[in-house]
């Protein structure tokens, strides 16, 4: 028998576009990064259009790239993503909620107490994107200004997994008996205290709500190291990929599942969702056009700028007219460096 399997659609969006010139697209709305009423509208329009999720990318620093190209940036200004995603719980009631929060900086006990709230105001919509942050500039922004190697980065998400994991653990589903005869509130028997001492993270615990509507929400993953593979692999039930051929991506997908399989889970319980960045059109004439017209309005200092943070390395110096050359290791995210260029 044929196991009934659906397409799954994901918006990945910064809250708006992935692309650098959406706002100057003609017709478009120039702030809606920052317009809580256009942002409403394109959560509405997806949930009509049977996107399983609205998923939020976010940083925490302004771009570290030159002012002639930040200045061109709408990336300067959005919401945070555990403040917008639930008001836009607000407007929808299908459409599941992915918001981007570090592992690198921010503690576990808050991010926990963060998505099990967003899970509960949304009815069990909330998923988190699990991110190593390695942006030295954000660095910098929470008091540290050592660099925090790739390894090291993945081994503290590790553990901060199940941390948070743990927390949401901390109250059985029937702990809230709410007796109003007797006066008693929830069985203490049915909590839990992490007590987790760890080689990155101490945290006591108890979380202090309810266990969420999911028992976890979903967490997704985007990592193309190795070691973010192994995370995707132990850890998470969405991955968002980035390879940009057929080949690649089956390749990619056989890798995780087959970790997946070596850990003892169940394959099936991960979504392996590709990137790719949709124009739409009424012919493929007419989305080329329109294709055509939103890359013009990249401005090159833009364009090389962003290239430039995507690959962890100084991309001013390629030449335009050549092939993207062997890009040496770094620090950054792996997701983009790895993608198996056309």
């Amino acid at each position: 028998m044929i196991p009934d399997r659906k397409l799954r659609l994901g918006a990945f969006m910064r809250p708006v576009s992935i692309h650098t010139a959406a706002w100057r697209y003609p017709g478009g709305t120039p702030d809606a990064n920052f317009n809580l009423r256009s942002i409403i509208g394109f959560a509405k329009k997806l949930e009509q259009g049977k996107f399983d999720a609205f998923f939020m990318a976010d940083h925490l620093a302004v771009l570290n790239m030159p002012i002639e190209a930040l200045k061109r940036s709408a990336t300067v200004t959005s919401f945070d993503p555990l403040t917008l995603l639930p008001a836009l719980a607000m407007v929808t009631e299908h459409l599941g909620l992915i918001a981007t929060a570090s592992t690198t900086f921010e503690p576990p006990y808050t991010i926990a107490r963060r998505f099990a709230s967003l899970d509960h105001i949304s009815g069990g919509r909330a998923a988190w994107n699990l991110v190593t942050t390695s942006n030295p500039d954000a660095a910098l922004n929470f008091g540290i200004d050592e660099k925090i190697g790739h390894g090291q980065r993945y081994r503290r998400a590790r553990e901060f997994v199940d941390v948070v994991t743990g927390l949401w653990d901390s109250f059985a589903d029937d702990a809230f008996i709410r007796d109003v005869n007797s006066g008693v509130y929830f069985d203490p028997e049915k909590m839990h205290i992490l007590a987790h001492k760890g080689d990155y993270l101490s945290v006591r615990g108890p979380l202090n709500i309810a266990r969420p509507p999911q028992g976890w929400p979903v967490i997704v993953q985007a990592g193309a190291s190795e070691a973010g593979r192994q995370l995707a692999a132990e850890t998470a039930e969405v991955i968002f990929a980035a390879q940009s051929t057929l080949d690649a991506g089956q390749k990619f997908y056989a890798d995780i599942k087959g970790r997946m399989i070596k850990l003892g889970r169940n394959p099936d319980h991960l979504k392996v969702l590709p990137g790719a960045f949709v124009v739409v059109g009424e012919t493929a004439e007419e989305a080329q056009k329109k294709r055509a017209l939103l890359d013009s309005l990249v401005h090159y200092d833009s364009g090389i700028a962003s290239l430039s943070i995507a690959l962890g390395h100084d991309a001013s110096g390629f030449d335009p007219n050549r092939p993207l050359p062997h890009i040496p290791e770094s620090n950054a995210s792996k997701a983009v460096a790895n993608v198996s260029w056309p």
